[in-house]
């Protein structure tokens, strides 16, 4: 039941954390001004010590301990109460400034901030005028004043309870900064050590000494807090320590420089990856590492029981620590294996675009040989029906005569496309040469031949023979479907048209025919996509002029 009641007391306690610091300086004040030389005033320690459990910012009050953890708490109550100093005393205020200091950073209210500072005030002058003139004899301040102060400091301490006050709810460490506290645990030891410098070295007042002090530690700050966070010049020691402290013995940018000094170096992503995992090993806090990529798995160095790994996909990468690494580490050598496996992933995809650029060259070139073939194969289909057809011996042989010549090289361009997959056919003809070749392979077939060629003009054979063949085998294909079609071919100013009179071609069709490969009734879809392609590499457009019914033409003409 006592000590259910001692607990509800200690979480009402918790809950007023003003009154238990106010109450704890209470006693300190009584210990400091002379109170600490009196055995019975001395027992105001452990009851401070009790009051300051509960109110520290490091481990919640409200929690239970040990009977083990009892057993070293009493006994260091016990030996603090009987070696009671005036140095206990001011390594204790050093020690609670610290922790008031650093908990000045977590509290959010300005005025509950207000109240912190407030009660860091009153422990420094309490130090100043009451501990120190306790250590030193030499330390002369006068009596009157020291009793004042004695006697009406204490009244400042209800102030405390007019501001607001939170217990928060937090784990070990949670509502504490230990680098502020620290620095102003440093601060509070130079201001006191300098004022008792000043009077034992430079024979001056004590008073004196607290003013001079205060003023130097003052400059000293405001210099520091200048060049912490400059506003112009140069980026400010802030800046420069928090890169230090971030870098951890290998800053990223140094790290970046040798992370593009091996993606340049190597090209293939295994040996890149080893190559960087070796630089990473000579870290002098990394004892080993080890990565696994493609199924495989490699090491440099010892493995050790503290490590970090980092993995994207079915790569892992991982650390071998010599000591158990802090947070602070892991999140820095996170970074570094993120960059690594970054660089990893880009010099990957360069490797799998280059293969599918490959297999695409490959997939194109095979697709633009097998339409050639198709237009070669409908070319001897019809001729053989041409040959088939009643008619003079002559006429049939001077037919074949003609024609056979002109398949014969059109499937010598088409072998040496698949021996020189990468080269395009960029012969240049006379184009009133190709003209009457054209003209004299289609002779037998109903067509309406409309202008002629310039004088002196060439053009790519290759490209308008390809053009020309998957038109005019598009329109006599149509011309099946709808009886009666009129096909007209004009080559007038160097452009080749290729027009019929039938229905208008559907408009996703339409927009999709040079950009894509199409489905087709009549052959592979392909065809018109690939023309495309081989006209915009050799400058010339191929474009859908005229869509509608009774007109549709599809033209060939030099880009502007």
């Amino acid at each position: 039941m006592n000590t259910g009641l001692s607990g509800k007391l200690a979480i009402r306690l918790a809950s007023w954390p003003h009154f238990l610091l106010a109450a704890h300086l209470l006693m300190l004040h009584t210990l400091a001004f002379g109170g600490w030389q009196i055995p019975a005033i001395r027992l105001l320690w452990v009851v401070a010590l009790g009051l300051f459990l509960i109110w520290q910012p490091f481990v919640a009050g409200e929690r239970r301990i040990t009977p083990r953890q009892s057993a070293i708490l009493l006994g260091v109550v016990l030996a603090s109460t009987l070696l009671l100093s005036p140095w206990l005393l001011l390594i204790w205020c050093g020690a609670l400034a610290a922790s008031i200091g650093g908990r000045v950073l977590w509290t959010e209210n300005r005025f509950e901030r207000s109240a912190y500072l407030l009660a860091f005030g009153y422990l420094l002058s309490m130090t100043v005028l009451g501990v120190v003139p306790e250590i030193s004899p030499a330390v002369m301040i006068d009596k009157e004043l020291r009793q004042a102060v004695a006697y009406f400091m204490p009244f400042a301490l209800p102030l405390l309870l007019l501001f607001p006050a939170h217990a928060r709810r937090r784990r070990s460490g949670e509502a504490f900064d230990l680098f502020y506290g620290m620095l102003v645990f440093l601060v509070m030891a130079v201001f006191v050590l300098g004022a008792l410098a000043y009077v034992l070295v430079g024979g001056a007042g004590y008073v004196e000494a607290l003013f001079k002090t205060s003023m130097a530690v003052a400059g000293a700050l405001l210099l520091v807090a200048w060049a912490w966070n400059p506003r112009g010049g140069f980026s400010g020691v802030g800046s420069a320590l928090s890169r230090y402290l971030l870098s951890l013995g290998m800053p990223i940018e140094q790290w970046l420089v040798q992370i593009s000094e091996e993606s340049e170096r190597h090209t293939d992503p295994a040996n890149f990856l080893a190559a960087v995992m070796q630089r990473l090993s000579l870290t002098p806090w990394v004892v080993g590492v080890s990565w696994q990529a493609g199924g495989k798995a490699n090491q440099i160095g010892e493995q050790a029981e503290h490590r970090h790994t980092s993995q994207a996909d079915e790569l892992a990468l991982s650390v071998h620590f010599r000591h158990a690494p802090s947070p602070a580490m892991r999140w820095h050598v996170e970074w570094l294996l993120r960059l690594a496996i970054e660089f990893y992933l880009v010099k990957r995809q360069s490797v799998e675009l280059q293969r599918m650029g490959y297999v695409q060259a490959i997939h194109e070139t095979g697709a633009r040989v097998t339409h050639d073939v198709k237009n070669l194969l409908q070319s001897l289909q019809t001729l053989c029906y041409a040959a088939s057809q009643p008619g003079e011996p002559a006429q049939v042989a001077a037919l074949l005569g003609r024609q056979l010549p002109q398949i014969a090289d059109r499937l010598k361009a088409t072998l040496a496309k698949l021996q020189s997959p990468q080269s395009e056919d960029v012969a240049r003809l006379d184009a009133a040469s190709w003209w009457a070749r054209l003209q004299d392979r289609y002779a037998h077939v109903p067509i309406d031949w409309q202008g002629g060629a310039d004088p002196g003009a060439s053009l790519p054979a290759g490209l308008f023979d390809s053009v020309a063949e998957n038109l005019l085998q598009n329109a006599l294909a149509k011309r099946l479907r709808e009886p009666g079609l009129v096909i007209a071919v004009a080559f007038i100013g160097g452009e080749l048209s290729v027009s019929d009179s039938g229905s208008a071609i559907q408009n996703d069709l339409a927009n999709a025919l040079m950009n894509e490969p199409v489905s087709s009734d009549d052959g592979l879809g392909i065809g018109l996509y690939q023309a495309a392609g081989q006209a915009e590499s050799q400058g010339y457009r191929l474009a859908l002029a005229e869509n509608r019914a009774g007109s549709v033409v599809f033209t060939l003409s030099p880009q502007p």
